[in-house]
């Protein structure tokens, strides 16, 4: 199976020809014109009698010829595997002016139980410009090795969806392809509905998704897993461009929020294990989206690489109220210094508290495997200044350049009331305090002190 477009035709063996004229006599390829489909027209009815007819298959393809097709309630399909195949997603639009779902696509059977999987929206564009509150473009899940490749736009509505993925029977695993989705209230939706059944689980592992958000509304999610949806040794690209506003906003490019204990699977929202790549920017203005929200300390994003670029061209994303929320990330991270990077953060007597008579700096800077943190000092210890073993310096700003044992670092001392160049490590406690730990003296004279090393946030 390709991805997308008028091609999709020839690699389903099918030429655009065989599929205008194709009837109900040859229902695994089913021509929605055949049952009444009229561009410019409600096809509502004609587009279900065309679903219908691929579930007596057993499966097929629902071709969607080039054209504007006006549907006006939910479709649905819950046979697997049914493909909608247009002629591409600028050629072949199916325009939404009902309220809930367009496209409602699940399985409700398990795994062990099934003996096809599949299924896909293949090249074409779904529209909510005259759609309801609360809508959607594609409401899918609980299916395996399902396939996207379609534009959803304009579900701009209160409560609305571009394209909600959502596990209420089952889990959702191998999902691939490729989402263009914009001005939609929430362009992309990870979800786990579990009232409906007791097999469902929040889990999206093992999917490989391309995202491309274009959004002018700075109130406007990007992509979210919520209610404890999960992914994992997935592969994971967003892009996108994202709006401002002259009001504060509340909306993030990615949001990982909530948390479900159901039917024996329970989880938080987030993303482990996997290839995480993000590269986005936004308007110059006086709101502007967070980069990624996290609803609680729980929602995580661990032991993921790749790299998280947000501000593209000197734009500026608000910071993330990431604590510690993102561990051991491998990879380059810019425009959010909330979030483990690359780059020193500094610390001097402007902006933080240090030891009546030491100035200078020390810095902390991640390392690539986003586990390790190094930090330099460079400190002017002036004249009459004692210094004790155990002395604290200052007490670390940021709490996630801490972790819960303590860290010695090695450093050196030298210059009034000292004789030589004397060994004299940092140290750094569970609370956060930066200890001098050379010998005691009292400065005669101004005295350096100064050292770098490496140290693990995290073990095991």
């Amino acid at each position: 199976m390709a991805l997308g477009g008028a091609g999709a035709l020839v690699a389903l063996g099918r030429t655009q020809a065989d599929a205008a004229t194709t009837g109900t006599a040859t229902p695994d390829w089913i021509n929605v014109a055949t049952y009444g489909a009229v561009s410019g027209s409600d096809s509502t009815t004609a587009f279900q009698d065309a679903i219908a007819a691929a579930a007596t298959a057993g499966g097929g393809v629902v071709y969607i010829p080039a054209g504007t097709y006006k549907i006006s309630s939910t479709l649905t399909c819950t046979t697997t595997p049914v493909y909608f195949v247009g002629d591409g997603a600028w050629a072949t639009t199916i325009a939404f002016t009902g309220t809930g779902d367009c496209l409602r696509i699940y399985d409700s059977t398990t795994y062990g139980s099934r003996t096809k999987f599949g299924g896909g929206v293949i090249g074409l564009t779904i529209d909510g410009t005259g759609a309801g509150a609360g809508s959607s473009g594609v409401h899918v899940g609980d299916l395996l090795q399902y396939e996207l490749d379609l534009t959803v736009q304009n579900f701009s509505q209160s409560g609305s969806i571009g394209v909600h993925l959502d596990n209420q029977y089952y889990w959702t695993e191998q999902l691939y392809g490729r989402i263009y989705a914009q001005y939609n209230a929430s362009n992309v939706v990870f979800d786990w509905t579990s009232g409906t059944a007791t097999t469902s689980s929040g889990s999206f592992e093992r999917c490989d998704l391309d995202i491309y958000v274009n959004q002018d509304h700075a109130a406007f999610d990007g992509v979210v897993f919520r209610n404890g949806a999960f992914t994992g040794n997935s592969s994971l690209k967003i892009r996108g461009n994202f709006g401002e506003s002259s009001s504060a906003v509340t909306s993030a490019a990615l949001r990982l929020t909530g948390y479900q204990n159901a039917n024996g699977y329970p989880s938080y929202s987030g993303i482990i294990n996997s290839m995480l790549d993000i590269g986005v920017e936004c308007a110059s203005g006086t709101y502007t989206p967070q980069t990624i929200v996290f609803g609680s300390t729980s929602n995580t994003l661990a032991n993921c690489h790749g790299a998280l670029d947000f501000g593209l061209a000197g734009s500026t994303f608000t910071e993330s109220n990431n604590t510690t929320q993102v561990t051991n990330f491998i990879g380059h991270i810019s425009g959010d210094k909330s979030l483990p990077h690359d780059d020193w953060i500094s610390y001097t007597p402007s902006n933080a508290t240090f030891l009546s008579g030491v100035t200078g700096h020390v810095a902390f800077r991640f390392l690539p495997t986003g586990s390790e943190v190094m930090v330099s000092w460079a400190l002017d210890i002036a004249s009459g200044t004692a210094l004790t073993t155990g002395e604290s310096i200052f007490t670390i700003p940021d709490a996630k350049y801490v972790y819960t044992d303590n860290k010695v670092i090695p450093g050196n001392n030298l210059g009034g009331g000292l004789t030589g160049n004397t060994y004299a490590p940092a140290f750094i406690t569970p609370k956060a305090a930066f200890q001098y730990s050379g010998p005691a003296y009292t400065s005669s004279g101004t005295s350096w002190w100064y050292g770098q090393g490496v140290y693990t946030l995290k073990l095991g």
